[in-house]
């Protein structure tokens, strides 16, 4: 079995970091889980072509480089700052809105 076959059993955001044998911390991952794992996902979107190429040992390496990457900007960032869903990009614009009326 592969490494793209074994993520689509992976049931929850603990269980990637489990399957990549990375070390997080509970604090940081539960309130993030969502943003991690679309962080993760555009990663893998902008990269999608090359990464069917690779082999699995390739592959699974650059992956978890891409998880660990994700996981690690919630480190210093917040999910407003990075505007990965739609409810923050408008949230972002609605400041920016009321600030040139102020």
């Amino acid at each position: 079995m592969g490494v793209l076959e074994d993520l689509q059993k992976l049931k929850d955001t603990e269980e990637f970091f489990e399957y990549f044998h990375i070390e997080y911390d509970e604090n940081i991952l539960k309130p993030y889980r969502l943003h991690i794992l679309k962080k993760f996902n555009l990663y893998i979107r902008d990269e999608w072509e090359n990464l069917q190429k690779m082999e699995d040992k390739t592959l699974y390496e650059v992956l978890r480089d891409y998880l660990k990457k994700s996981y690690e900007t919630f480190l210093n960032s917040t999910p407003v700052k990075e505007r990965l869903f739609k409810v923050h990009r408008e949230a972002i614009s609605f400041i920016r809105l009321e600030n040139k009326k102020s």
